[in-house]
């Protein structure tokens, strides 16, 4: 090797490497300003460092951006750490292979128009109306496609509010929680994602749910588990007043639910356990206890009822509800629970409702506390 191709070498192989260095940062500046354009007008972080493999983001914090929103904040996180795949910042697509975050609150909202997560980030933007042009400012503000590989959360809580059971939105609390979702596509959401989460419910119960689904179709096949779950707490789901009013118990729950092409088939098992009413069809428990002890019945309610069922319908139906079908099996619950029923696994289908539980409830309120 001559003397001009050595030099040659020792010029090239630095400064090589300190453009590809600065090629790095570049890349990694240049993801931390489309995550903070992708946060928008309601999103702000206490502070971003680029690292040498990630972005580590401290305080992110997304205020609620819709008006009726149950909490202040669509979500907080006290670290969040993104790694990319930084060939990807130079195409006309951004891969990140994982998002870790730390010590988060999610707020989680059902509501008629359906599931709402995050809606600062994930809700699409809002057609134009009709005969009317979009803005190519706003279409570009959409930004790239996003690939995400792993999100995953840890020591985090989610705070689930359901208002589609009327009145006040009922608040499920869930802690300890830990997620992991792969392969999530943005904005389309129309990649198979799996999905993984375990926590604690109320303080009390535990939640384990995992499977996949697709999320801008709700194509899925997830399996749910709940354990020690209070029964105060999902009361609202399973009995509606004036047929029922939770006032002790516990829940279990196996369901595994399947969704193609819009059609929900969830075949599932519950047992309900120190089940207590403190009101059945118009008799409270104390007035109910009376006449049994006038009959000479043994006077418990709180013997553990099991029933297999099976909720199963069209999404785009009208007709379908799934809280009328949950009413449904919690009121064949209650059926056998007063000794009317057998364990005979049921079946939900279209509109079906629990709503005249209470009649053959009130018929056989002496069987109540039955043998």
């Amino acid at each position: 090797m001559n003397r001009r191709l050595r030099l040659a070498l020792l010029i090239a192989v630095p400064l090589f490497a300190v453009l590809a260095c600065a090629g790095y940062y570049a890349a990694l500046h240049m993801l931390r300003t489309q995550i903070v354009a992708a946060l928008g007008e309601t999103g702000e972080v206490g502070e971003i460092r680029v690292g040498l493999a990630r972005i580590e983001i401290d305080n992110l914090r997304i205020r609620a951006s819709q008006r009726g929103w149950p909490t202040q904040d669509e979500l907080r996180a006290a670290r969040v750490f993104v790694t990319p795949d930084l060939r990807s910042l130079l195409g006309g697509s951004i891969v990140v292979s994982r998002i870790e975050i730390e010590d988060a609150a999610l707020t989680v909202l059902r509501s008629r128009a359906g599931l709402k997560i995050v809606p600062a980030l994930l809700d699409k933007p809002k057609q134009p109306p009709a005969g009317k042009q979009a803005d190519p400012e706003s279409s570009a503000g959409s930004g790239p496609q996003v690939r995400i590989g792993h999100i995953a959360l840890r020591d985090s809580r989610v705070d689930f509010f359901d208002a589609t059971l009327g009145g006040k939105a009922q608040h499920i609390p869930l802690d300890e929680l830990a997620l992991d979702l792969t392969d999530l596509v943005l904005p389309a959401l129309d990649a198979r994602s799996q999905l993984d989460v375990q926590a604690r419910v109320a303080g009390q119960g535990r939640l384990a749910l995992d499977g996949w689904l697709v999320a801008s179709t709700l194509d899925s096949d997830l399996q749910l588990k709940l354990s020690d779950t209070p029964l105060k707490l999902v009361g609202p789901y399973l009995f509606r007043k004036p047929y029922g009013d939770v006032k002790a118990g516990t829940l279990a729950l196996d369901v595994r639910s399947k969704i193609d092409k819009r059609r929900l088939s969830a075949p599932g098992h519950m047992q309900l356990t120190g089940l207590e009413l403190g009101g059945v069809a118009g008799f409270t428990r104390e007035a109910a206890a009376l006449f049994a002890r006038s009959r000479g019945l043994d006077a418990d309610t709180k013997r553990p009822v099991s029933l297999d069922f099976t909720v199963q319908g069209n999404l785009d139906d009208s007709r379908f509800s799934l809280n009328e079908a949950i009413y449904a099996q919690a009121g064949r619950a209650v059926v056998q629970l007063v000794g009317l029923g057998g364990s005979d696994g049921g079946s939900s289908e279209g509109s079906s409702s629990g709503s005249n539980i209470g009649n053959q409830i009130e018929d056989a309120v002496g069987k109540l506390f039955g043998k």
